[in-house]
């Protein structure tokens, strides 16, 4: 059976990061860290999506991003967000707005 695509809400402003290759303690914590961003384009966000495989696994509201202080990752962002128990995008698919991209790193509304 084959996920239903995510048609975002209009006002959401969505960034979508690929997670899975690298495991660390939780999905929360794979979603959050080292990603190599604008970090004003990615204070925008109001959701950023967890996705594993092209489809949403977890959804969180950002609530600060900032540099990373861990020094292997110089220059990448992370945030601290709270996951969204409400979303409806759990189980979408996002493969079509990723096409070819390599990008782990996907905006969508932005």
């Amino acid at each position: 059976m084959n996920a239903k695509e995510l048609i975002p809400n209009p006002e959401d402003r969505i960034m979508c990061v690929k997670v899975g290759k690298v495991k660390r303690e939780n999905l929360y914590e794979m979603t959050r860290k080292y990603w190599k961003v604008d970090i004003v384009r990615a204070r925008k966000a109001t959701h950023v999506l967890a996705i594993v495989n092209g489809i949403v696994e977890e959804v969180y509201i950002p609530v600060d991003w900032k540099y990373t202080e861990d020094s292997k990752h110089v220059g990448r962002c992370e945030f601290v967000g709270i996951e969204d128990e409400s979303t409806t995008y759990i189980g979408m698919s996002v493969t079509s707005f990723y096409g070819r991209s390599q990008n782990p790193v996907k905006y969508i509304n932005m």
